[in-house]
């Protein structure tokens, strides 16, 4: 297990906008299964490879690429468990960028 503090742990994530994602990320810190649970594309679910850095201590920027062509990036503070979010995909012809901020909690 890698010193992540994401690592081998599971999260539900609650956005400004109300969508909530369950997020399992693996025992390495190197592949998440996110599921959303509540929103728009309620029950959507992949498996992703993770791009990890800790920008600061227990701050970390997480990001992956879905198989929609969408990108995800989080910035999950450990310390005050807030999160921001972009995601950036592809609508009407042009790519397109989405900013949100949220909370995370850990499901046990």
């Amino acid at each position: 297990m890698t010193d992540f503090a994401f690592a081998g742990k599971a999260f539900d994530i609650r956005l400004d906008n109300g969508v909530i994602f369950h997020n399992t990320y693996a025992a390495e810190g190197n592949k998440l299964v996110y599921e959303q649970i509540d929103g728009a594309v309620e029950g959507a679910s992949e498996e992703v490879d993770l791009y990890v850095a800790e920008v600061a201590p227990r701050m970390y920027l997480v990001g992956w690429n879905e198989v929609s062509g969408a990108t995800v990036a989080h910035v999950m503070d450990f310390k005050t468990k807030k999160l921001t979010a972009f995601r950036a995909l592809d609508a009407g012809g042009t790519r397109v960028g989405e900013v949100h901020s949220g909370t995370f909690e850990e499901v046990k």
